[in-house]
């Protein structure tokens, strides 16, 4: 469970959860904005949204910002002109005040900081919108006694991306000798000045939602004469230096985020790399050691015999095997009926549900299974039907929830008593894994999240391929060494112990491949078949074993549990571990440069704001 939360981790850090949302709905496909200036320093805006819509939806809204900035006065808000509609290419309508509660209609909101629009036009799914406003801003061209500026956010806030954004500011008259832009966003785009037109655009495939988007120009003051916002000084060579040093500034930044990006984290990324293929090698190279040592270095033979009886389910814990508590019960329960403690009984019957046990004979019975027989016969040795392991609600099933932790306690005292794992290499070693993969996934995590922030600050796109790289190589990464086991076992018993066990399960796997004179003894099949439930090769075995019956005089006296497997079929005890997972015991629930015409990043401090949506 460790690993897959920590593998759940790093994925969540990769690819994060997408919301859905109703910005989800529908696209902003084309974004154009015209604003001419006039002599008196008013723009008369046109501005045409187009919208393409995924789902019905009631209308649109636009909200444009009045509020100063930082080095800019606020604006004033001159009045709409009009509001038009046009649906699916057809011609545009007009659209007017609403009133009441009319399907159609735009309602105006106006504030000392912004204005706005929202305009009332059900649309259904696949609708393409184009939406056309037209309105004048007062404020927006301050004259100077050298040149008239403009310090404006026409871009603050949509609700989600504006595609093929385009900004084209016009003089009153062409020609002008002086004329500087500069754009700030974080968005990419170009500015182009249009001197004999005397046009700024600007223009960006993508403006991203939340995004702002900053012209700040200036020109001639004489385009602007009846401006009555004035201010007395020398502008123009403020202007330059101050776009100047921002553009130093955002330059500097942009340089120590690309150390950061494609120097610092790799290099970190490859320390910590190398620290976790280090940690695997030099634990591979112990456990190999330890094989040496004990005389345990070649491949697994075919073991035939049992190493040792002390029971599957001590075996699994013995070797640290991963198995359930339902392979973990039903292996113990048929080992116990091989061994003749627990008799089974099925003679006459059509269903395994029919199935009996009954509790025959306790003597030499280990503790863990002492505990396990009153789990499931109770304190006065009842008998319990096959079926009753099937029902969450039956004396048995109720029996293991509630005995099943004694039970594995147990299980770990003998253990503890026979151990054969070296604890403290395997728990130092465990812990240096842990330790190594730990770092591994808060590095890509951290790695992922700050470099996201700074491709999204500096908009290069080469930044997102050394998160993915680093990601995926930190994912398969984790992959490949969460599942290498840091098991130790003692020299040289243990070791030899284990590669006896490794031996007789690949027995139980190869079992279908066994030569004729290599048929197992039927008076052992009982206990090879306890076991394989613990090894996951039940079905392997009592299929062969089936196959053998055919030609060999077996019956009753010899072998109990291979019956029900030759009855019922050869998954049997493999059903019978789903039943208790999935419907008895253990059931769970699931609800669950300072030239102008740049466009870089900073802000010049410009008023206003832009945003909207749909609805």
């Amino acid at each position: 469970m460790k690993w897959r939360f920590l593998i759940l981790t790093l994925l969540f850090a990769m690819f994060g959860i997408q919301q859905v949302s109703a910005d989800d709905d529908y696209e902003i496909t084309n974004w154009q904005q015209t604003v001419a200036i006039q002599p008196n320093g008013d723009a008369n805006v046109t501005k045409q949204v187009s919208y393409s819509f995924d789902d019905d939806m009631h209308g649109v809204v636009m909200r444009e910002g009045l509020a100063a900035g930082k080095k800019a006065s606020a604006l004033t808000w001159g009045g709409l002109k009009s509001i038009k509609v046009a649906v699916n290419g057809q011609a545009p309508t007009v659209i007017q005040p609403r009133q009441g509660a009319a399907q159609t209609g735009y309602v105006e909101t106006k504030t000392s900081n912004a204005v706005k629009e929202k305009v009332y036009y059900p649309v259904r799914e696949n609708d393409k919108l184009v939406v056309t406003y037209q309105y004048v801003l007062k404020g927006l061209v301050t004259n100077w006694d050298d040149v008239a500026e403009i310090n404006w956010r026409p871009i603050s806030d949509w609700d989600v991306d504006l595609d093929k954004a385009k900004l084209v500011i016009k003089l009153p008259k062409k020609s002008p000798k002086q004329l500087k832009a500069w754009v700030h966003s974080r968005a990419k785009g170009d500015v182009k000045l249009d001197k004999a037109q005397g046009e700024v655009i600007a223009m960006s495939d993508t403006v991203s939602a939340d995004e702002s988007l900053e012209i700040h120009m200036y020109f001639d003051s004489d385009q602007t004469p009846l401006n009555q916002l004035r201010r007395s000084g020398k502008r123009a060579k403020r202007i330059n230096q101050q776009e100047a040093a921002i553009v130093v500034k955002h330059n500097r930044f942009v340089f120590w985020m690309m150390i950061i990006a494609f120097l610092v984290s790799p290099i970190l990324f490859v320390i910590v790399l190398f620290i976790v293929f280090w940690q695997n090698k030099k634990v591979r190279y112990q456990q190999n050691l330890a094989k040496q040592k004990s005389g345990t270095t070649g491949e697994p033979v075919h073991i035939f015999d049992l190493p040792n009886d002390l029971g599957p389910a001590l075996i699994a814990e013995r070797l640290a095997e991963k198995s359930d508590d339902a392979k973990i019960v039903v292996a113990t329960l048929l080992d116990l009926v091989a061994r003749h403690k627990i008799t089974m009984t099925y003679q006459g019957m059509k269903r395994p549900d029919e199935i009996t046990y009954q509790v025959t004979d306790e003597n030499g019975l280990q503790p863990f299974e002492l505990s396990f027989v009153r789990m499931i016969f109770g304190k006065n040795r009842d008998l319990v039907r096959h079926g009753d392991f099937k029902k969450k609600q039956s004396p048995v099933s109720k029996s293991i929830r509630k005995r099943i932790g004694a039970f594995k306690q147990a299980l770990a005292k003998a253990e503890q008593q026979t151990r054969i794992v070296d604890k403290i290499a395997t728990q130092k070693a465990t812990d240096a894994k842990t330790m190594a993969l730990g770092g591994l996934i808060v590095l890509s995590v951290i790695s992922a999240v700050v470099l996201g922030i700074i491709a999204d600050q500096t908009q290069v796109s080469s930044i997102w391929a050394i998160i993915v790289i680093e990601s995926v190589v930190a994912l398969v990464t984790l992959l490949l060494t969460a599942t290498q086991k840091t098991i130790f076992f003692t020299v040289p018993d243990g070791m030899q112990e284990q590669w006896q066990w490794q031996g007789f399960k690949k027995m139980l796997h190869d079992i279908a491949h066994l030569q004729d004179k290599q048929v197992l003894d039927v008076q052992l099949w009982d206990k090879i078949l306890a076991y394989a439930v613990i090894f996951g090769e039940a079905k392997n075995v009592a299929n062969q074993m089936k196959i053998w019956a055919k030609d060999m005089d077996w019956n009753t006296d010899n072998t109990l549990l291979f019956v029900p497997y030759y009855l019922y079929g050869s998954d049997w005890s493999d059903g019978f571990v789903t039943s208790i997972n999935q419907d008895g015991a253990f059931q769970s629930s699931s609800n669950v440069s300072g030239g102008g015409g740049s466009f870089s990043g900073g802000s010049s401090g410009g008023a206003g704001g832009g945003g909207g949506g749909a609805f």
